[in-house]
């Protein structure tokens, strides 16, 4: 039987690069001070801000930006949404190892919304070559409507 009964619980997790610039830094805090009052309006329960790194080494497997990604990745499957290219690979220089490897660039923000602990939306995220924003996930939450509907979109490292 399926389960018709809203969800126990609705929060967000806003992923932020650990040196953000200035105009970033400046959106880091606007989207924390909507998600606050969100909070305030019982739109949902809570969130917390994750810091993680600015990019990544593909290869590790232990790396916790890596474990999200590969979260993020599957909902954007199961959504028929594309991570890219708000999540990017490039070939880097490391100077720890004086050698070339591809490394996961983390987008500055990321947004994951979950409903009783299972991941319902992502943000950014792209649909039919259009782009998503935090602000779009923001307003369809505010709105009261659920999560952005699976179907089209595309992204970017920036956004």
């Amino acid at each position: 039987m399926p389960n018709t009964e809203c969800p126990q619980t609705r929060r967000a997790e806003l992923f932020v690069r650990a040196d953000l610039p200035t105009p970033s830094e400046h959106r880091r805090v606007a989207v924390e001070n909507r998600l606050q009052e969100l909070q305030c309006a019982g739109v949902i329960d809570g969130f917390e801000t994750t810091v993680w790194e600015k990019r990544v080494p593909v290869g590790d497997e232990d790396c916790p930006e890596r474990t999200r990604y590969e979260e993020f990745r599957d909902w954007a499957t199961e959504a028929g949404a594309s991570l890219s290219p708000f999540f990017d690979t490039r070939l880097c220089y490391s100077w720890q190892t004086a050698e070339k490897r591809t490394e996961l660039v983390m987008p500055a923000l990321c947004l994951a919304c979950y409903e009783d602990d299972e991941l319902v939306q992502v943000a950014p995220f792209a649909r039919g070559g259009t782009p998503h924003s935090i602000e779009e996930c923001l307003d369809y939450l505010e709105a009261g409507r659920e999560p952005m509907p699976a179907g089209t979109v595309t992204a970017s490292t920036a956004d």
